[in-house]
């Protein structure tokens, strides 16, 4: 396929946002975890436990499934039927742009409903943190709007050029056919 003036567009922007993407889930994970360590540290050998940290590293946890959800949509992580999988490629774009769209289509009441949700019950503070509790539910629409704009280029995707994700790490995939024969990587 050829370059298009759109593709041109939009491959950098995906790319900022994959790598924006990627930072900021490793710093989510990495605060993640260095707060587990530090509060099981505190509560077992000090005998002191926060209430504040669980609340925080509950809402750390589920902002990394949302936004890593998210990026899963652009690696193509997510769960797939292969149920046409020997079919046409013609069937295959069909299919994948169906699948694509109903994502899209939960996405957008998840968004709208949030939205919604973060207006009605936005202004609490959280019980242990003080916090309103809608500084942490802006996670949901952001994350979903993530999705949506991955789901949008997936669909593009089948008809202009667009480059792979940023993120997408490399790995050997096993054979246990070819290590039984004596090749292959253990």
């Amino acid at each position: 396929m050829k370059e298009t003036a759109f593709a041109r567009v939009l491959n950098p922007v995906l790319a900022v946002m994959d790598r924006i993407l990627a930072i900021f889930l490793t710093i989510l994970v990495g605060v993640m975890a260095s707060g587990v360590m530090v509060s099981v540290l505190l509560r077992y050998v000090f005998n002191i436990a926060f209430a504040w940290s669980e609340e925080l590293l509950t809402v750390v946890f589920i902002a990394t499934s949302f936004f890593g959800a998210a990026l899963g949509i652009r690696e193509k992580e997510h769960i797939t039927i292969n149920f046409f999988e020997k079919s046409s490629p013609k069937l295959k774009i069909a299919m994948n742009t169906i699948a694509m769209c109903a994502v899209i289509v939960v996405a957008v009441v998840v968004f709208i409903k949030s939205l919604e949700w973060i207006q009605r019950v936005g202004s609490v503070p959280s019980p242990a943190t003080g916090i309103p509790n809608g500084t942490f539910y802006l996670f949901v629409p952001f994350s979903f709007a993530i999705a949506i704009f991955y789901s949008i280029a997936d669909i593009l995707g089948q008809f202009i050029p667009l480059r792979p994700p940023a993120t997408k790490s490399e790995y050997v995939e096993y054979d246990p056919v070819q290590n039984q024969l004596g090749g292959g990587n253990p």
